[in-house]
């Protein structure tokens, strides 16, 4: 089924290639942009001429997952001839071992469950001072604000204005999102419980994190 919302498309066939079974597909975009943020710093993957490049960068998702936005180091040569082309971007979120002892069962075997959220877009370079300068100060903001500080550029300091020009700024226009909560949904929900049990059990907080996510109701 074809899913827009806006411009943006979910689990359709145009861009991304991702092994989705239906048990963990994720259609909910507030849930996806809920994660996306969480897990920030996200991975971009490119293509260009036959050479594939990659680079992780924190970024910024809008409220409709239509727009993400972030920079380059300038002597990061992914952004080169990249303006106008689709990226792929990956926001890998809580993951963990899933032993299979813990299912209380015979027959079982281990496997990993993990959130995951794929994204493919046009990425745009930013070539306006003032707009990279947004840029930089809404990340800085979203920075600060996980750690309850205050810091904020002054752009009045010739320093700080000399260090933008070692910087690209982007924005990807979403044009696709998959998102993946594997949480062991293809098992019967007693196992899961099982598998959670053991989860906090543990007493680490990516543990009990992925236990939150298994005890919690599935989109």
């Amino acid at each position: 089924m074809l899913f827009r919302r806006s411009k943006l498309l979910i689990h359709s066939k145009s861009a991304i290639s991702v092994y989705n079974p239906e048990p963990f597909k994720v259609k909910n975009v507030e849930k996806l942009v809920k994660y996306a943020r969480k897990y920030n710093f996200g991975t971009v993957f490119s293509s260009l001429d036959g050479t594939l490049s990659v680079s992780s960068v924190p970024m910024l998702i809008d409220d409709k997952f239509s727009k993400i936005s972030g920079h380059f180091a300038l002597a990061n040569n992914i952004w080169r001839g990249l303006d106008g082309k689709i990226v792929m971007v990956q926001f890998n979120g809580p993951n963990h071992y899933i032993s299979p002892d813990w299912y209380e069962e015979e027959h079982a075997v281990p496997t990993w469950n993990y959130v995951s959220i794929t994204v493919s877009g046009e990425l745009r370079i930013i070539d306006d001072l003032e707009r990279l300068k947004r840029i930089l100060d809404d990340l800085t903001a979203f920075g600060e604000k996980q750690i309850g500080g205050d810091w904020a550029a002054d752009w009045s300091d010739p320093t700080l204005m000399d260090m933008t020009k070692s910087i690209v700024a982007f924005e990807i226009l979403v044009k696709e999102v998959q998102g993946k909560w594997k949480l062991s949904q293809n098992h019967p929900r007693e196992k899961c419980m099982n598998v959670s049990r053991h989860l906090r059990a543990l007493g680490n907080s990516e543990s009990s994190e992925m236990a939150n996510l298994m005890d919690s109701p599935w989109l």
